[in-house]
């Protein structure tokens, strides 16, 4: 027997290296084995509390129900938004629209086409935190292409025709750490583990994971980005000349966009959880306020950090930066509201 382990000990160390390694390069198969329950999502508690693993915040991120919507005809909607708006928080469903494309709007391009046939609204949503660095200069990350008959169309040199919107997207390596680490350490039991040694830290020695701070009260988790000293903190000093440069860029995009095609062009600025829950830790810079009632603003917007920071109730999941259920839908409310006066 012995001498069978030791034959075979290599060939299944290198059985579950490669296992992993497959996990990692595979999102198909990471998802197939998340379907058939044998990974579970690492996320499914929150960002903060992955990050943080403390107790007192493992509440499961909430489920959302999505109320069937009456379509408008020959209407579209293109959202470039961040990780508030990704796949598996919004989609198409949320919306009235009858088409919906959805791009990421950090990516450096994205190429689109539009039937002006058709009434087009772009919404460009970002997180509070990235305000400053999208909006330092004009944004023009999304690329308008033409027909398939148009000479965007490039050839391959075998002959054949390649699709701009695809022959352009940035190339990716499919390798992702997380995968397998997953695979490895987001089961419950795991979990528990990790759980023992961050309360630790954290009641003894006051210390946590660096991307997160937890308020005094021990009530709220806070993405630690939002809270240090960077251009990305609710604290860091705005002066009133900046807010004026981004209100200028602002009024670019929104002129750029209008004269491409789109018949309207909304900006939404998703407040960080920073901002409302734990807005007196620091001097907060108020940057959301300062550019929505800014008096040479022309773009439209939608305005959710004024009913978010009055609310009574959290609109953010316990243990994540982003909106819950009720969060999320304060702004499809404000969108379709919006949308069915144009369309």
């Amino acid at each position: 027997m012995i001498q069978i382990i030791k034959k075979y000990y290599p060939l299944g160390i290198a059985f579950v290296f490669s296992f992993l390694w497959l996990i990692g390069c595979s999102s198909d198969l990471s998802k197939l084995l998340y379907n058939q329950g044998f990974l579970q999502d690492d996320y499914r508690y929150g960002d903060l509390y992955r990050l943080s693993n403390l107790p007192q915040f493992r509440i499961p991120v909430e489920k959302c129900s999505n109320p069937a919507l009456s379509k408008i005809k020959n209407s579209n909607l293109i959202l470039l938004g961040d990780s508030f708006t990704e796949e598996g928080r919004i989609g198409a469903e949320h919306f009235i629209t009858e088409g919906y494309k959805r791009y990421f709007v950090a990516a450096d391009t994205n190429f689109t086409r539009l039937d002006t046939s058709k009434t087009n609204v772009l919404i460009i949503e970002t997180v509070e935190r990235h305000v400053r660095e999208r909006f330092a200069k004009p944004f023009r990350n999304l690329k308008i292409v033409n027909s398939p008959q148009s000479t965007h169309l490039a050839k391959e040199k075998k002959g054949g025709e390649v699709d701009i919107l695809k022959d352009l997207q940035e190339f990716e390596i499919p390798y992702k750490t997380e995968r397998h680490e997953s695979a490895l350490f987001s089961s419950d039991f795991a979990l528990s583990i990790k759980e023992a040694k961050a309360w630790f830290n954290w009641k003894f020695f006051d210390r946590t994971d660096s991307m997160v701070v937890v308020t005094k009260d021990g009530q709220n988790i806070l993405y630690g980005v939002d809270v240090k000293n960077g251009v990305n903190s609710c604290f860091d000093e705005v002066s009133d000349d900046e807010i004026d440069k981004i209100v200028e860029n602002l009024n670019d995009t929104y002129n750029h966009y209008r004269k491409l095609g789109f018949d309207e062009v909304y900006l939404t600025i998703c407040p960080n959880k920073t901002s409302i829950v734990a807005p007196n830790i620091g001097k907060y810079n108020r940057i959301i306020e300062r550019i929505q009632l800014h008096q040479n603003l022309k773009m439209p917007f939608f305005d959710v950090f004024s009913p978010f920071s009055s609310s009574k109730t959290l609109l953010y999941d316990k243990g994540d930066t982003h909106w819950n259920c009720a969060g999320k839908q304060v702004w499809i409310d404000k969108v379709n509201e919006s949308l069915k006066k144009i369309l």
